[in-house]
């Protein structure tokens, strides 16, 4: 990732905020999750539901390491170190972002138990075999996928669980949304079947792969129409481009959960 494009990306996330995607999200930057037993969920509540199946799968121990490789404003992290009792490390590439986060966990007592950083999740500023988890909560689409995964497999210990959360590509997925997403939103956008010899060739066993489109993608544009809390905290300039965005994604990509170990 050169220097240009993280530029880039960190002020696409400095500006998010402005958006007011902090307030419709409740802090989660990341999409929701409507099942059976939350159809009526609102984004936020969708968002946090999505945030608590994440945790539930987190292999990890009181007192133990882990790290979010693109934190956001930290909020996913905090409920896991709350959850667990883990110690967590996240980075963000927006300085904005990293702000927010450690204002966030100072005002929830997990100061000491939460650290933000602003920096490159591709070079890790910590020692090989620093972390007994990890995950890319909706983040590594921004990255080279396969240098990122290379870079996690560096800093994680063997037998660590590595998490992805992530859009994917479809069988019909257009050249031209995928144009568009590299170069209005730098996103990288890889198949579920890329998956296992990515993760072979840099040392990760691959555990499972989870389709939940239905779950996360097919309600989006639903939700949308009749979601009016959604909408309605975005700026008035920003409101159609929210919209189609949401809609293009539903239409061109799956969502994906990728479990994979450290040999």
């Amino acid at each position: 990732m050169n220097s240009i494009k993280l530029e880039q990306i960190a002020k696409m996330y400095d500006t998010s905020i402005e958006r007011g995607d902090e307030v419709i999200l409740q802090g989660h930057f990341h999409v929701g999750y409507w099942d059976e037993t939350n159809p009526n969920a609102s984004f936020a509540e969708a968002a946090e539901r999505f945030t608590q199946i994440m945790i539930d799968k987190v292999d990890i121990q009181a007192g133990e390491r882990f790290c979010d490789l693109g934190c956001g404003i930290g909020v996913p992290s905090m409920q896991l170190a709350q959850a667990k009792g883990c110690f967590i490390d996240g980075i963000t590439i927006s300085q904005s972002q990293q702000k927010r986060a450690q204002q966030l966990a100072a005002e929830a007592g997990l100061s000491d138990q939460t650290h933000f950083i602003v920096g490159n999740a591709l070079e890790m500023p910590c020692e090989d075999a620093s972390y007994h988890g990890g995950w890319f909560f909706e983040s590594i689409y921004h990255m080279d996928h396969r240098k990122a995964l290379q870079e996690a497999s560096r800093i994680l210990k063997p037998g660590a669980t590595l998490l992805i959360a992530e859009f994917s590509t479809r069988p019909t997925t257009t050249e031209e949304f995928i144009a568009v997403s590299k170069e209005y939103f730098h996103c990288f956008f890889i198949n579920e079947e890329d998956y296992p010899e990515l993760l072979d060739t840099v040392g990760f066993d691959l555990i499972e792969i989870d389709d939940v489109t239905e779950f996360v993608m097919t309600p989006l544009i639903p939700k949308l129409k009749s979601d009016s809390e959604y909408i309605q905290p975005i700026k008035s300039d920003n409101k159609s481009d929210s919209r189609n965005n949401l809609r293009n994604m539903s239409e061109n990509l799956k969502y994906i959960i990728v479990t994979a170990q450290k040999r």
